[in-house]
């Protein structure tokens, strides 16, 4: 009887992780694209590669963060979030801002909610990044 439950729990907090929210969506493997960070929108300038992440079921980041690329791991508890991220190093003049926001609110979050095909990343009770889910 107690290895029966033992597995139903594993297999329980497994499935956890990757169970959608009502709009079907779940944190991993979503591209979301960045909105907002740090209090202000963000718009992906004419001729410019929008601001992206997608969080993998191996619990790695892969994106694009306006003017490097976007990697590093995350660890999910229910709905806490710790990232760990790095960007390459480039300089760009016009997105290093957006650039910037978006790591800050990286390394502060520490949860997450899905609404519909919104994420938002939280430090406590203040909102430090939304991204929108798309199509890809």
């Amino acid at each position: 009887m107690n290895r029966i439950f033992l597995l139903a729990a594993i297999i329980f907090l497994v499935q956890c992780k990757g169970t959608p929210t009502v709009s079907g969506l779940t944190l991993e493997n979503t591209y979301w694209k960045l909105t907002e960070a740090g209090g202000k929108p963000v718009e992906t300038p004419a001729q410019g590669r929008e601001v992206h992440m997608i969080l993998t079921s191996e619990n790695n980041i892969k994106g694009f963060a306006g003017c490097n690329g976007l990697g590093g791991d995350y660890t999910v508890d229910g709905n806490k979030v710790d990232f760990s991220i790095m960007t390459t190093r480039m300089f760009c003049e016009l997105q290093m801002e957006v650039e910037n926001r978006l790591t800050q609110a990286l390394t502060e979050a520490d949860r997450y909610v899905i609404n519909g095909k919104t994420l938002e990343l939280y430090k406590g009770e203040t909102l430090v990044a939304r991204f929108e889910a798309q199509n890809r």
